[in-house]
């Protein structure tokens, strides 16, 4: 009994010390990243290295402790330690990356043993960290480079072998050090350190807080406030799964508690949790990406994506009406509001520092600059308040949980820089242009559904930014030869990458969900599908009305608003059968046709008037013409969720 204790506590404190570790790698990497914001002179290759070095040293901690198995231990942090390898080595070859030419100077065998070092700790922490769906994309493509130059027709390449691809991935920025990574570094690492430092001080939960107090008192009140305080937890993280971490333990208990099923309450939180990658200002990295792709103001992007997000938003909570009044679910006791005089009296003082991180990045101002100001605003305004005041041993914990959380930002993109340099050095994504534009046969709206299918299948398994990406240099240039604006085109793009997160058999915010709500995760991401689907017209409908990208005159942007508003309307009717009073399937089917038609192109039939009047006749009819059915009566029955 003795020995047996004695081993309990040697673990234990073999764990601890694990914990120790991981936490100060992820606090030197935080000052890492504030001093490559001041040394503005620092070599890129070797910062973004050193920021992936970090990255994956940290993951590897954070791994080993929370293992309990002692080999498993030692092989992670032996990746710990492997990952400084490439900083170091690109720290010391400073002299030699100054003078180097790309495809001309030779490769070394040193080269060669750190890119090997490089890719075999990146794909085994990816494996662990990311998924193995994405490390088998990324073997394909790497397969594909280096043994790719043998294949017969269009589908071979001219690249040499294995000394143009270390060329390519390791010693320049085109390809693992490409733009993805460095989105990483420079954008997103700073917006998920601002978030962890906001949620110390009580802004996440002031946030929830007033959503549930804007409509707690409503019918299905929990899932709007998930709704709400997802939407405006999004204005600060572009992370889905974190969000679903910081606004879903308040949220998917209080739906649990009004009557919503478990699967139902966590597919609400991760489809609108989802979103705040899509919720200006701060988007998740596919945004800046995107931005960079299309050589366009970060500003420019945000004005394109604020009203497709409160459309996104808005489409939930439609549903999350409609199926609160269909399943005649129980309003929330007073006993579990809090009024928003006194959130905001208690906690109304920590909106300044989000007002000033938003004044800042749409002011034009850096996006590092601006989220280390918001970081000094947060601590400075909430120390002055003794209910949010921190020590400063928890603020330093703070900036640690934040790089910790980074690191399933940095790892996917660096993976995802990997498949655009192969893209890129290949030609393959000019290939893939070719084949959608031939399948297509020239119809414009067969070439939209392949890129729609094409996009959901890369997104399987896969990190919205990497989904992005893959999305955004195969399937972008074929829908741009077709005559689709390019930053259409990438938004569409975007929003099914974001979907992603939501879409089986993989779905990452829906199983984070279904952890905290003790629910199936595969139910779970199924029901969370099935939300999303309404979700899924808004980018069909900017791709053929630009003006819901803020594009064109005033009174052609509220129309364009008010038609996708009465499509969001039918297909929620049709995808929860509920539509002023409960309706069977060849109603549900009615309303879907009237969605789909106010979808459709407007240039030569108008079909949008036709889906209108469907609308409105089923509308009226379930209004004036079932006198004798009671929609209170009528949601009494019981019925499954969606």
């Amino acid at each position: 009994m003795l020995r047996a204790s004695t081993t309990c506590r040697t673990k234990q404190a073999r764990s601890a010390d694990m914990k120790r570790i991981a936490t100060a790698l992820a606090l030197c990497w935080a000052l890492f990243q504030v001093w490559i914001w001041w040394d503005k002179e620092l070599d890129l290759v070797f910062v973004r290295s050193a920021h992936l070095g970090f990255a994956m040293a940290t993951g590897a901690a954070v791994m080993a402790a929370r293992s309990k198995r002692l080999y498993e231990r030692i092989v992670l942090l032996a990746a710990a330690a492997l990952s400084f390898v490439p900083p170091v080595f690109h720290y010391l070859g400073h002299d030699r990356w100054l003078s180097r030419i790309s495809g001309l100077d030779p490769v070394y065998t040193s080269d060669l043993v750190v890119c090997a070092i490089l890719f075999a700790t990146l794909g085994l922490l990816g494996w662990r960290l990311v998924g193995k769906g994405m490390i088998f994309v990324v073997a394909v493509f790497v397969a594909y480079q280096l043994l790719g130059g043998g294949l017969p027709g269009e589908l071979g390449h001219r690249q040499a072998g294995l000394s143009d691809f270390v060329d390519q991935q390791l010693l320049t920025m085109e390809g693992l050090y490409g733009i993805p990574l460095g989105i990483s570094v420079s954008v997103v690492f700073y917006f998920i350190l601002f978030a962890a430092v906001f949620e110390l001080f009580g802004g996440g939960r002031m946030i929830v807080d007033l959503a549930l107090a804007m409509t707690g008192r409503y019918r299905g009140g929990p899932a709007k406030a998930a709704v709400v305080g997802s939407a405006l937890t999004g204005l600060v993280s572009g992370s889905a799964v974190a969000n679903v971490m910081s606004s879903g333990i308040f949220s998917i208990p209080l739906m649990k508690r009004a009557g919503y099923k478990p699967t139902f309450a966590a597919a609400v939180e991760a489809v609108v949790s989802t979103a705040g990658q899509i919720m200006p200002p701060v988007m998740g990295a596919a945004a800046f990406i995107m931005a960079d792709m299309l050589r366009i103001p970060y500003t420019q992007i945000i004005t394109a994506a604020a009203l497709p997000a409160l459309l996104y938003f808005t489409s939930v909570f439609i549903t999350v009406d409609f199926t609160a009044r269909r399943d005649a679910l129980p309003l929330l006791p007073s006993s579990e509001l809090t009024p928003a005089g006194q959130v905001l009296r208690d906690h109304g003082h920590m909106l300044a520092p989000l007002a000033w991180l938003a004044w800042r990045i749409v002011s034009g101002y850096s996006v590092s600059s601006a989220c280390l100001e918001g970081i000094a605003a947060t601590i400075i305004i909430g120390s002055l308040r003794a209910n949010t005041r921190q020590k400063p041993r928890d603020i330093l914990l703070s900036f640690a949980t934040g790089a910790q959380r980074a690191v399933t930002v940095a790892i996917p993109c660096a993976l995802a820089g990997v498949i655009v340099g192969v893209v890129a050095f290949t030609g393959l994504g000019t290939k893939f242009t070719g084949m959608i534009v031939d399948l297509s046969h020239g119809s414009v709206v067969l070439a939209v559904l392949l890129t729609i299918a094409a996009a959901i299948v890369l997104g399987f398994g896969m990190p919205t930014t990497s989904a992005y990406v893959m999305s955004a240099i195969l399937l972008a240039p074929a829908m741009v030869s077709i005559g689709f604006a390019p930053i259409a085109t990438h938004m569409l793009l975007l929003y099914f990458a974001v979907l992603a997160m939501v879409t089986p058999p993989i779905a990452l915010a829906a199983y984070a969900a279904a952890g905290i709500a003790e629910a199936p995760s595969s139910k779970t991401g199924w029901v969370a599908f099935g939300l999303s689907i309404p979700v899924m017209l808004i980018p069909v409908m900017f791709l053929y009305r630009s003006e819901l990208l803020m594009v064109g005159s005033v009174p052609a942007i509220i129309g364009a608003v008010a038609i996708t508003l009465l499509a969001l309307v039918a297909s929620s009717g049709a995808a929860t059968g509920w539509l002023i009073v409960r309706h069977k399937m060849p109603v549900r089917l009615a309303l879907a046709a009237s969605a789909i038609l106010m979808v459709l192109p407007r240039d030569v039939v108008p079909f949008w008037m036709f889906g209108v009047a469907i609308l409105a006749a089923i509308v009226l009819w379930s209004r004036f013409g079932l006198k004798t059915r009671s929609g209170k009566a009528d949601a009494d029955q019981t019925s499954g969720h969606i």
